[in-house]
């Protein structure tokens, strides 16, 4: 029941807010203007991710009020909750400065790794591999592992993020396999964040259809892009059966394999790795005719099916 009311609440208030957020970005002038590898061809107002951080902050608040031993009884242990929140936080503000004023790549690169760092700190670190044959223990290598896990998931959620809906739509495929696997194998400190970020990206949504009205920004892309890191870390490690760490790789598939395809595509060219091009699967589906909606609409179901094999594997392993 608190599961389902966090959900409703994150929804209510992402419905609400960003149309609010949408207007004050316009009257800011925080637009993304077309051009290069962007495909929209109108201004659009940034910071749809304050929205979502604050329909997800919000729903969290009340979970918190609505059940003050929600740390033991829905899970939100000291160890997950004060690290996801920390470094969401700070990713926010991050966020909010890029999409506002830019930000150099490896300034924000920096930044991604300190939001690592301060979860990794807290608690939130990838130290064991659960392996059908046995456990196998990270020692030194669990905290560079888990920061470039983190450095990565936010980066491939990002870069995902180039049709209207595109991004939304993947994550809420992954948190829909991440959700099943919480519940099934009771990874309790999990499911309130999930059902907050998916409702708040759900609100956002129903705004970022094409045509968009707003879009997410970076600061939507790395706060979806940490939560979901952070969660994938959690099912690896907490529950009665934690699974193995290629469950939440699968999950991941469409913006691991596209972040992956751009690594290899832009060292070939002698290319930055921060350096935009028009080279992504979004971009491929366009130039073979698609459109944007069936575009979107094709990725996101590529991706509920990878979902859907990572439950399989996960209630197997």
């Amino acid at each position: 029941m608190l599961t389902a009311l966090t959900f409703a609440a994150a929804l209510v208030v992402g419905l609400v807010v960003t149309p609010l957020v949408r207007t004050v970005a316009h009257r800011l002038q925080l637009l993304d203007h077309p051009g290069g590898r962007k495909i929209h061809q109108v201004p659009v107002p940034r910071l749809g991710g304050v929205a979502m951080a604050i329909a997800f902050g919000v729903a969290i608040g009340l979970a918190t009020l609505a059940s003050p031993d929600l740390g033991e009884t829905a899970g939100l242990r000291p160890n997950r909750a004060p690290a996801i929140l920390a470094g969401v936080s700070m990713l926010l503000l991050v966020g909010i400065i890029d999409d506002a004023r830019g930000m150099r790549a490896l300034v924000k690169l920096g930044f991604q790794i300190a939001a690592a760092l301060v979860a990794c700190a807290l608690g939130l670190v990838l130290d064991r591999l659960f392996l059908p044959w046995g456990v196998v223990a990270l020692g030194p290598l669990a905290i560079p592992i888990t920061v470039a896990w983190f450095v990565g998931v936010i980066n491939a959620v990002n870069l995902i993020d180039g049709l209207d809906g595109l991004a939304s739509g993947v994550v809420l495929t992954v948190l829909g396999a991440f959700g099943l696997l919480a519940a099934v194998d009771g990874v309790d400190p999990t499911l309130p964040i999930i059902a907050a970020t998916v409702g708040a990206a759900v609100g956002f949504l129903a705004y970022n259809l094409h045509p968009a009205s707003i879009i997410m920004g970076d600061t939507g892309s790395m706060f979806l892009g940490f939560v979901v890191a952070a969660i994938g870390i959690s099912l690896t490690q907490d529950g009665v059966r934690p699974v193995a760490p290629w469950v939440p790789i699968i999950a991941l598939g469409v913006p691991l394999l596209d972040t992956a395809w751009a690594i290899v595509r832009r060292t070939a060219r002698g290319d930055p790795f921060f350096v935009a091009d028009r080279g992504h699967i979004h971009h491929q589906l366009l130039r073979r005719g698609l459109t944007q909606r069936d575009a979107m609409l094709t990725l996101t179901a590529v991706s509920a099916g990878l979902a859907i094999i990572a439950v399989l594997l996960g209630r197997l392993d």
